[in-house]
């Protein structure tokens, strides 16, 4: 009966908050439903591309919510109709994807937004590990360059490639953009394409690296696109734009830009975006460096809760202890009602964080690896050299690829593989070999981590509007950040953890009825006992009664002189006596 009620214990233990919490999402489920149905056609396009996102397990919801969404179009395929945008018109994009109706149309004018990304510079690099030359060609003509045994490259290529980098990389010229470079040496090879936004220190490598034996050829083409408004790059655009036409089409042509600018628009959390597109471990451990240690993201681009949306859709597919954080604190953040800050928000949140299947969708009959085909990042499927099918389901962002995806070397990467107590000064990502390649940097020893650090913060240039700085705790540079209380969010979680107890206690004292009460009889016997050791006894001997004086009478016949009654111990007093007497024998 005790190991029974042990395991109910733990169970309930277990049970109690995902019970509760699954309560809280549902709520946060209705409450949603109660803001959208039968409303859908008065919200903006924005939301109303959000709410199909979340309640397309609704038949009823997702009918009228894609209704009103193309009812806002201009012509179904932009979005919103008094001036098409990209970010509104790739939301619709994904919305409508979602529930398997047509967007073609829609890809079709997001396709038609792109221009040459000027702003970035681009490099060919060369590589062998022994001296070797080689033979570059392009628009029909041949030149040949040595790498000579420190590396370095003797001279350029005609006018699309001069030498840069203190001559270890060859620079291709803005107007040369779109050429098709082939390569090939006598030694074994590699070539790499590198970029930078102008005026920037920050390098990055592109997916296209190749590695050769000697007398094979390597070809490298640069291209690099953006989706424009009103003819200027957009950068948020950009960024919904590439994810949103990702499940049909390959998009490494237009990772560069968003990757090298990404710096200069970290509030748009871009590193989310990154990882979704490429499943690249680098941006994956950014995302969760931002979180704060309460739970949330906040990186002042919109708030909080959108921020945090964005970056759970990211982890989604994870069974990540920083999502969980992170749903906690969201389902401690719930109004009354059950919803988050906004309409918008409590869509973006709940499709994220908790979704649902939509009601149009039969993943069994559609299931890409149902049919031996590969879900995977848009990247990974593009490097396999696969066809992306849009016909099979994939869950999340994932898109169902013909190959199945084969991961590069770190040596395949042009990077070098860290030791445990070395940090990489370039770009650390993932290959076949190791999980820390660091690519276009060096391995550096590890500096002990600043006492800031230590404590749980974090060290920054500059805090985030979440943060406060500590000047009682240290950094090697910047200053150490430390996240605000937030005094609401903890009080409702020791109110939570006092219910749960509360709870627990009451369902035990049910369980074990039976022996609480024989304890609780057994408790008030013996207190009935302690009560009758600690009277107080007569003394003794006793002393005789007082005799009233007797009147003068005729002498009487003296009575027999009467016995004195024997008085019979109690237990407890023989025991009592007993003790005592050993006492005395003990103090001799």
């Amino acid at each position: 009966m005790k190991k029974i009620g042990v395991i109910l214990f733990l169970i309930l233990l277990v049970l109690i908050p995902v019970v509760l919490a699954d309560e809280k999402v549902d709520k946060a489920y209705s409450c949603l439903e109660g803001k959208v149905k039968t409303k859908c056609s008065s919200l903006s396009s924005e939301e109303q591309a959000f709410s199909l996102l979340a309640l397309s397990y609704n038949s009823d919801i997702q009918k009228e919510c894609k209704s009103a969404l193309l009812s806002s179009s201009k012509d179904n395929v932009c979005w919103p109709k008094s001036g098409c945008k990209l970010r509104e018109t790739s939301l619709a994009f994904l919305a409508l994807e979602n529930i398997k109706a047509d967007t073609s149309k829609i890809q079709d004018w997001l396709l038609n937004q792109t221009q040459v990304a000027s702003d970035l510079q681009w490099f060919l690099e060369i590589d062998s590990k022994e001296a070797s030359t080689c033979k570059i060609s392009y628009d029909d003509r041949n030149y040949t360059v040595t790498i000579q045994s420190d590396k370095k490259l003797s001279s350029g290529a005609g006018s699309c490639l001069t030498l840069a980098y203190s001559n270890y990389w060859l620079q291709i010229n803005p107007s040369c953009v779109n050429k098709k470079f082939s390569v090939t040496c006598d030694k074994d090879f590699a070539t790499a394409l590198l970029y930078k936004k102008t005026n920037s220190d920050v390098w990055f490598v592109s997916s296209q690296t190749e590695s050769e034996s000697a007398g094979g050829m390597a070809e490298a083409k640069v291209e690099s696109l953006c989706f424009k408004q009103n003819n200027v790059c957009d950068y948020e655009g950009s960024l919904w734009a590439t994810l949103a036409i990702s499940k049909k089409q390959d998009i490494n042509k237009f990772l560069p830009y968003i990757i090298a600018l990404a710096p200069d628009n970290a509030k748009y959390n871009p590193s989310a975006f990154f990882y979704l597109l490429t499943s690249n471990d680098e941006y994956l451990s950014n995302v969760r460096d931002l979180q704060t240690q309460t739970g949330f993201w906040d990186l002042g681009g919109y708030n909080k809760f959108y921020d945090t949306a964005l970056s759970l859709l990211a982890l989604q597919q994870l069974n990540d202890e920083q999502a969980g954080k992170a749903k906690d604190w969201l389902l401690n953040s719930q109004d009354s009602a059950g919803c988050w800050s906004s309409l918008r928000d409590t869509a973006f949140l709940l499709y994220a964080a908790w979704p649902k299947t939509p009601a149009s969708v039969t993943t069994t009959e559609t299931n890409c690896e149902d049919f031996g085909k590969f879900c995977c990042s848009n990247e990974d499927c593009s490097d396999a050299g696969g066809e992306i099918l849009s016909q099979y389901f994939c869950a999340g962002m994932k898109v169902c690829c013909s190959k199945q995806p084969v991961q590069k070397t770190c040596a395949q990467k042009l990077g070098i593989i860290c030791k445990s107590d070395e940090t990489c000064t370039g770009s650390l990502g993932s290959s076949s070999d190791s999980s820390k390649c660091c690519i276009n940097g060096d391995c550096e020893k590890i500096a002990e981590e600043p006492e800031c650090e230590k404590q749980g913060n974090n060290c920054r240039n500059k805090c985030l509007d979440t943060e406060e700085i500590d000047n009682s705790l240290d950094c090697n540079s910047g200053f150490c950040c430390k996240v605000k209380q937030e005094q609401s969010s903890s009080a409702w979680i020791w109110i939570l953890i006092i219910f749960i107890i509360l709870i627990i206690l009451v369902v035990l004292a049910i369980i074990f009825r039976d022996k609480l009460r024989l304890w609780l009889f057994k408790m008030k016997n013996r207190t009935q006992k302690g009560s009758q050791v600690t009277q107080t006894r007569p003394p003794f001997p006793p002393q005789p009664p007082r005799m009233m004086p007797r009147p003068m009478m005729r002498p009487m016949p003296r009575p027999m002189p009467m016995q004195k009654p024997i008085e019979k111990k109690s237990r407890t007093d023989s025991e009592l006596d007993e003790t005592l007497k050993k006492l005395r024998e003990m103090s001799k």
